[in-house]
C-alpha cells in the first residue's frame, strides 16, 4: 500500500487538481494524507483521503507528520502543485517489489499541459541544459539511473527506511528532502532509482519574479549544503552559475588593463549555446515570443542563481515559509 503525502497550506485549485488526477490511478491500493494550516469544515476525509490541520509548520514538519499518520509500507511524497501520471503508482510497485535493494524510486516533474504561457516559459528554463546542467533530468524523462539526492515532488521511499533515519530534517527549506536523501543513502549504502516512467507533472513558477525567487531560494541552500554537506552539494556544476558571474562582472575590467580578445572566447561560447537553446526552444513552441523570454529567463537564471549561491556559501539561509494569498487560493512570489 501507498501512502501519498501533500503538505500544503490551503486548499486551492492546484490542489484540488492533484486530488482528482491521483483518482486515475491504475493501482488503487494507497491513501492520501493532506495536511493544511488550518481546519476547514467543508472539507471531510473519507476511505481514500485523510485530512491532518497542523497549523504553520514547514514542509518538513507536515511530512513527517503525514509519515507518522500513514498506514502505508511506501510514502509517495507530492506537492500540492503536482499531480501523477495515471501510471505513478504502478511502475513505482513493480520496481519496488521487485528491486528491495534500493531505498525508493523517483522520477521526472514535467510541466503540464495546463500550464499558463508564463509557467510553460518557466519550464522551458528549467528543461534547459543551460540551466539544470546535468540534472536536467529532473524535468524531463531521461534513461534509467541511480541518484542520491531528488526533490519530494516526486519521490517515494520505503516507509521503514523512513522511519529509521527519523524523517527530514525540519531546520532546512528548501533542501530539506536533499539532506534525508543524503541520510539514507549514507545510512544504507544504497541509492534511489530513477525512472523516466515514474512522472508527474509539476506547474511552474511563471517568469521572471517568482520564478527568480524560487531560484534563488534553492541557490543560498545549495551554497550552504555546499559548505556543510559536501557529500552531494559540493560539485563543479552547482558552482559554474557563479564563476560565470564573476567572469562577468571581472572582464570588463581584465580586458581594459590587458586587451586580449581571448577573454571574450567563454561569453561567445555561452552566447553560442543560448542562441541554439532560443532556437530548440522556438522548435519545441512553434512561438518566437517564448523562445525570446525563455533565451532571457535562461540568462538570468544563470546569474541569481551565481549570485545567491554565493551568498549561501557565507551564511546561513533564512527559513521563511512562503506567504499565501488565501482569497485567491494561491501562493505569494516564489
Amino acid at each position: 500500500m501507498f501512502s501519498i503525502i501533500i503538505p500544503c497550506r490551503i486548499y486551492n485549485k492546484n490542489l484540488d487538481l492533484t486530488l482528482k488526477k491521483i483518482e486515475d490511478q491504475l493501482y488503487q491500493n494507497y491513501e492520501v494524507i493532506v495536511i493544511l494550516d488550518f481546519e476547514d469544515s467543508n472539507l471531510k476525509s473519507d476511505s481514500k483521503v485523510k485530512y491532518i490541520f497542523s497549523g504553520i509548520k514547514t514542509p518538513g514538519e507536515k511530512r513527517n507528520l503525514g509519515i507518522e499518520k500513514s498506514t502505508g509500507e511506501f510514502i509517495a511524497f507530492l506537492d500540492d502543485d503536482a499531480y501523477p501520471d495515471s501510471s505513478w503508482l504502478e511502475n513505482s510497485k513493480n520496481i519496488l517489489v521487485s528491486n528491495p535493494e534500493y531505498i525508493g524510486v523517483c522520477g521526472p516533474s514535467i510541466t503540464p499541459y495546463e500550464s499558463s504561457f508564463l509557467e510553460e516559459i518557466g519550464g522551458f528554463i528549467y528543461e534547459s541544459f543551460l540551466t539544470s546542467g546535468p540534472t536536467r533530468y529532473r524535468h524531463l524523462p531521461m534513461h534509467q539511473r541511480l541518484v542520491d539526492d531528488y526533490p519530494s515532488v516526486n519521490l517515494i521511499l520505503r516507509k521503514d527506511k523512513l522511519v529509521e533515519v527519523g524523517g527530514f530534517d525540519t531546520k532546512y527549506w528548501p533542501g530539506e528532502d536533499t539532506k534525508l536523501c543524503l541520510e539514507l543513502t549514507k545510512k544504507f549504502g544504497t541509492k534511489i532509482l530513477y525512472s523516466p516512467n515514474i512522472v508527474v507533472y509539476h506547474f511552474r513558477r511563471g517568469v521572471f519574479h517568482p520564478h527568480l525567487i524560487q531560484l534563488s531560494r534553492y541557490a543560498s541552500h545549495r551554497g550552504y549544503f555546499a559548505k556543510i554537506f559536501p557529500e552531494t552539494s559540493l560539485k563543479l556544476s552547482y558552482f559554474i552559475p557563479s564563476i560565470f558571474l564573476i567572469y562577468l562582472v571581472l572582464t570588463p575590467l581584465i580586458f581594459r588593463f590587458f586587451g586580449n580578445v581571448l577573454l571574450l572566447i567563454p561569453l561567445i561560447i555561452y552566447g553560442f549555446f543560448l542562441i541554439v537553446e532560443t532556437f530548440s526552444i522556438y522548435l519545441k513552441s512553434k512561438s518566437v515570443a517564448k523562445a525570446i523570454l525563455s533565451s532571457l529567463g535562461i540568462l538570468f537564471s544563470n546569474l541569481t542563481y551565481g549570485l545567491f549561491f554565493i551568498k549561501g556559501l557565507f551564511s546561513k539561509p533564512n527559513l521563511i515559509l512562503r506567504e499565501v494569498d488565501i482569497i485567491n487560493e494561491k501562493y505569494i512570489k516564489g
